[in-house]
């Protein structure tokens, strides 16, 4: 199965989800969408907005997501927003001072070889973190390590979105 084919899948468990990919236990967090919109005329395609919330029950974040899928490739986009931020947002506030920085994923085809169909999927991440131990000059090493572990869970969340049996339509 190409990755990028789990976008278009229909019967996958709105596997685009960042946190929810595969299952809660891919952070060990549970993530709630508490309201979206969507963008287009397919509802695949939408802005959600995501409660993320330990095994406590207790809110961790609370992400802006918009995952988008056609044809030719899918991405996903989040931000983390202040609960406050959120809910001045939603009552009229205005958004044009509040702080955004997005991270995300997208998968496209890797292209045909030759008169071969495209067997596979290239997946590219982007993060933006906030990180005020680090300058232009020097990252410290605990900081790198949290890079590394980020990038590395999230590659195997979508790893795991690959293998899971309700992505896979078995």
């Amino acid at each position: 199965m190409v990755l990028s084919s789990l976008f278009l899948n229909p019967d996958a468990s709105r596997g685009t989800d960042l946190l929810m990919i595969g299952s809660p236990d891919c952070y060990g967090h549970h993530v709630r969408e508490t309201g979206y919109i969507d963008n287009v005329c397919d509802h695949g395609n939408r802005v959600s907005i995501l409660e993320v919330k330990s095994t406590e029950d207790q809110i961790v974040v609370i992400l802006l997501q918009e995952s988008y899928t056609t044809l030719t490739g899918s991405y996903v986009t989040f931000a983390p927003v202040e609960a406050s931020t959120l809910d001045m947002i939603l009552n009229g506030g205005s958004p044009e001072n509040v702080p955004i920085s997005p991270s995300g994923f997208s998968i496209l085809p890797d292209g045909p070889k030759g008169n071969e169909r495209s067997t596979g999927s290239l997946v590219t991440m982007a993060f933006q973190i906030l990180d005020t131990a680090s300058s232009a000059t020097y990252i410290p090493p605990d900081s790198v390590a949290t890079i590394f572990k980020l990038v590395m869970d999230t590659a195997e969340c979508i790893k795991a979105a690959m293998f899971n049996p309700l992505n896979l339509g078995t």
